[in-house]
């Protein structure tokens, strides 16, 4: 693992059996002495102690945008808008990979498909496109009202009519180059948008716009490296102890999500 990797996550008191979960799965899997860090948003003091082993660093960041509405937004939605920030919030790494604290790792080398996919300016993401995935089928309905809505509320109803044909990239796990401009197009994008929404899914909305309308150069990774289990619940492999994909061949998952429902699972 390249010593010029720093990974980063966040998370609020509610979150904090994800987040550490999160955390002991990449110091298992991980280089143990690979720089991870936790952005505070709303964690007890108890909490704090109890990760401290396991980071190099906790942060609490403020809020770094202005918007409507911010004095009454939760403050873990600062999870989220501090994202285009990481080369301010941690200087001095060639290449930062961003993991949602309800995210865990399976599969180190996975780490290393990031970083090697962030050669030559890349933002490295995984589209939530895989063969056994509801959304594109029997809930296709159901992903697109959500999806097209997170657009229409950033944008405008023609931007959200062409990004919403196009596949969707997942915010939650990500790795850029420091240097790479996808950070100050994303800061401005989202900016922009949340003068208009604070919809949860606006810095994603902000992201997949820097990709797929600004043509910000991005590499597409496989499902695998970023599994959305509320898409299609993972099979669990009792003689390899992982979970796998649920079709044949079952390959093993590098990055496990668990997104919206199945947080509890």
């Amino acid at each position: 693992m390249t010593a010029e990797l720093a990974i980063a996550t966040g998370a609020d008191a509610k979150y904090f059996p994800l987040l550490e979960r999160c955390l002991k799965s990449i110091r298992a899997k991980a280089a143990p002495t690979l720089p991870l860090h936790v952005f505070d948003v709303g964690l007890e003091p108890a909490q704090r102690t109890a990760i401290r082993p396991l980071v190099a660093g906790i942060i609490e960041p403020g809020w770094d945008f202005e918007f409507p509405g911010r004095a009454e937004t939760p403050g873990y939605y600062r999870a989220q808008t501090l994202r285009p920030f990481l080369p301010r919030y941690l200087p001095g790494h060639r290449v930062l990979l961003w993991i949602d604290a309800d995210a865990f790792l399976q599969d180190g080398a996975v780490l290393d498909l990031f970083v090697r996919a962030t050669e030559g300016g890349r933002l490295a993401i995984v589209p939530e496109l895989d063969r056994s995935y509801r959304n594109l089928f029997h809930a296709y309905d159901e992903f697109q009202g959500v999806i097209r809505a997170s657009y229409r509320e950033a944008f405008d109803a023609a931007t959200a009519d062409a990004l919403a044909r196009l596949p969707l990239l997942n915010s939650g796990v990500f790795a850029l180059e420091a240097e790479a401009p996808h950070w100050q197009a994303w800061a401005e994008t989202l900016g922009a948008a949340l003068q208009r929404t604070r919809n949860f899914l606006t810095e994603q909305a902000a992201l997949n716009y820097v990709v797929h309308k600004l043509g910000l150069p991005a590499h597409f990774l496989p499902a695998r490296c970023n599994w959305i289990c509320h898409h299609a619940a993972p099979r669990w492999d009792e003689a390899l102890g992982l979970f796998t994909e649920p079709l044949l061949p079952h390959a093993p998952l590098g990055i496990v999500h668990q997104t919206m429902w199945t947080k509890g699972q």
